[in-house]
């Protein structure tokens, strides 16, 4: 897997803060007008940074969940236009640690290749040999989303509860994100930990890493 930080807004603190003067007759700060906007609910002055990634060395599995992140734009790899014969899959680490289990995924997805070869080879339009290929098979994607929707997206895909590919790719996100502008590390956190230094999960009792208390026994401690 591969994040690349392609395009940026510079200074994207500053961007966000000039488009709040015009709400808030200010200047720039720093961020601490920044930090009173989202703290207050006041986020769509966030939409005035953007960021483009182009990501490599995932699957399409992972790519279906991520545009399903609605406010974003996408460019990616055709499996149309583009022939796929002798691609690369992503395997998870719970087949890859199951010497069985990885030896019939990876003959499962030989004969896969071999017959979407066959396809092509025969005359079969990309576009419909293209049935064939698995949910495992790499693609490459750009994507671009604005502050207020890479802060929603890490805070539902940096949770524990999301799936592991896609919460690898986030942690990337985030890394190329704050190498650029290190402020923006506090707001791209899971969901648990996005009204710090009030942590608590909103998931249930089952699906909770347990790294914070539940939402409900917080409620019903400060209720006691």
């Amino acid at each position: 897997m591969k994040v690349e930080l392609i395009s940026y807004t510079p200074n994207p603190i500053e961007a966000i803060e000039r488009a709040a003067s015009t709400c808030y007759d200010s200047m720039p700060t720093g961020g601490k007008i920044m930090r009173h906007c989202y703290r207050s609910g006041h986020h769509s002055v966030l939409e005035f940074a953007d960021f483009s990634f182009k990501i490599s060395g995932v699957s399409r599995a992972l790519t279906h969940q991520l545009v399903r992140h609605r406010i974003a734009s996408y460019a990616q790899r055709s499996q149309r236009y583009c022939t796929e014969d002798g691609f690369e899959y992503v395997t998870p680490r719970s087949i890859a640690k199951d010497e069985q289990a990885l030896a019939r995924y990876n003959e499962t997805i030989e004969v896969i290749k071999k017959a979407y070869e066959d396809l092509l080879a025969n005359g079969v339009p990309a576009e419909d040999a293209r049935m064939l290929l698995p949910n495992a098979c790499c693609t490459q994607i750009c994507v671009k989303m604005n502050l207020r929707a890479l802060i929603h997206f890490c805070n539902e895909r940096l949770c524990a509860c999301a799936q592991w590919e896609i919460r690898e790719m986030a942690r990337l996100m985030v890394k190329a994100v704050v190498e650029v502008e290190p402020a923006l590390a506090e707001f791209l956190v899971p969901k648990c930990e996005a009204h710090a230094p009030h942590s608590f999960c909103t998931e249930s009792k089952s699906r909770s890493c347990g790294r914070h208390p539940l939402i409900g026994d917080v409620v019903s401690k400060k209720s006691n």
